[in-house]
């Protein structure tokens, strides 16, 4: 039987939609962090990561990432 995966944001269990996107960061926390030295395993659904997307000030999106190159061209 396959495991169930669970969005770590909002809870949901995944949908076919969302294992298929696999949305998901690992990493270790560095000192200083409230974590310092653990690890982290961080799914999200298709939902929650649209939010996440949205929230952010500099946009993580290649498509959404407008800047000046220099050379005069945008």
């Amino acid at each position: 039987m396959a495991k169930e995966l669970y969005c770590n944001k909002c809870g949901k269990k995944m949908d076919i939609f969302d294992i298929q996107e696999h949305l998901s960061l690992q990493g270790r926390f560095g000192y200083g962090s409230k974590y310092d030295g653990d690890d982290y395993d961080l799914d999200l659904c298709c939902e929650c990561m649209d939010k996440l997307i949205d929230e952010c000030v500099i946009p993580p999106v290649d498509s959404l990432i407008h800047y000046d190159k220099g050379d005069g061209s945008e």
